[in-house]
């Protein structure tokens, strides 16, 4: 596969083609002008090869990235409590450390809330500190 780079640089080749042909002297013989018009076909032909390339290679990688995300998505049962979402049980009930309300609300992600001492807690990802946050056993029984 061509990568966008050498879409473009193929792109500016055909751009200085055309550019050349426009500064033709009128002297020109017909066979030169035909040559140079043969050489920009051929170059666009180039161009819009791997400008298709190129899009096949990104929409490949935007579905890698979709599964990936789908990959990562939480797979359990969330709720709110007090503010925070937090994995549940069964029947509802919450379960474990809440996630933090900052990274969900600004990055879609969800990350624990770690419990420091003193009785503050703290996202590990974007560092926000909190006073209180609600705790819940992980499991049952």
């Amino acid at each position: 596969m061509v990568d966008i780079a050498t879409g473009l640089s193929m792109a500016a080749q055909a751009i200085g083609i055309a550019k050349d042909l426009r500064e033709i002297d009128k002297g020109l013989d017909a066979g030169e002008f035909k040559a140079k018009m043969a050489e920009l076909y051929s170059s666009l032909a180039d161009v819009k090869m791997a400008l298709a390339d190129a899009q096949e290679e990104l929409k490949a990688r935007n579905q890698e990235i979709e599964r990936l995300r789908a990959s990562f998505a939480i797979k359990e049962t969330t709720i709110k409590k007090d503010g925070f979402s937090m994995l549940a049980f069964e029947d509802g009930t919450p379960r474990g450390d809440p996630f933090c309300p900052v990274c969900e609300q600004k990055e879609g992600r969800l990350f624990h809330i770690a419990e420091l001492s003193g009785g503050k807690s703290k996202c590990p990802n974007c560092q926000s500190e909190f006073g209180y946050v609600p705790r819940y056993l992980w499991q049952r029984g």
